[in-house]
């Protein structure tokens, strides 16, 4: 349960592709950019720029409505969305919480482009797959909620984050509702308003790394 029981499979990255990403994401900072890719299984061979509509574009992103229909275009083409990208202009390339809460493609390689030094751009590719939990699980959750070192990833949005790593134990409290996920994941939750504490919308969103062959 602490560790990936296989390889993931190399994801296929043309030059071309892994430039146009550090271009775009050095374009846009301090704000995140953010686009899809078109390809076929793991192999992307081209790449679409999107608008990031978020409202606080500088901590989170949101691709535009329009870019996001090309994925059926794609389809009729034989094609796919393969891909999503988005840049952390000031941190690591690995999911936030707020990525994990956003993640609505589970089909989809989510790559990420750090620019924490702009002089060494790096790019990491992850699947995140959401497991959204009962409603019987509320019980748990208010206990959880309370236990755990829960945070809230961006304020005034009522969204709570635990991660767990795959190096750390999972609390005995959390085993029943991780019995067939693998860390590492994000359990978060929200909550409906500030003066409400009772979790809801729960979910599980559980993250694998794609190694990267940059062709």
């Amino acid at each position: 349960m602490n560790g990936q029981n296989h390889q993931p499979e190399t994801v296929i990255l043309p030059a071309l592709i892994q430039a146009e990403i550090i271009a775009h994401a050095l374009e846009g900072k301090p704000e995140e950019i953010c686009g899809i890719l078109r390809g076929r299984g793991l192999e992307a061979f081209e790449l679409i720029r999107a608008r990031n509509v978020a409202p606080e574009r500088i901590e989170n992103y949101d691709v535009d409505p329009q870019t996001l229909l090309r994925q059926f275009e794609f389809e009729e083409a034989g094609d796919e969305m393969m891909g999503i990208y988005h840049s952390h202009p000031v941190s690591v390339a690995y999911p936030s919480a707020t990525d994990a809460w956003n993640a609505h493609y589970p089909d989809a390689v989510y790559f990420i482009c750090s620019l924490e030094f702009d002089d060494a751009p790096v790019i990491r590719a992850f699947r995140m797959m959401t497991h959204f939990l009962r409603d019987e699980a509320g019980i748990e959750l208010l206990a959880l909620s309370r236990r755990l070192d829960f945070y809230e990833p961006r304020r005034n949005t009522n969204i709570f984050a635990y991660f767990q790593g795959i190096k750390e134990a999972i609390p005995d409290l959390l085993a029943p509702l991780t019995a067939n996920i693998e860390a590492p994941f994000y359990l978060l939750y929200q909550v409906d308003s500030a003066s409400d504490s009772t979790p809801s919308d729960a979910r599980i969103v559980t993250i694998v790394e794609h190694p990267i062959s940059v062709a």
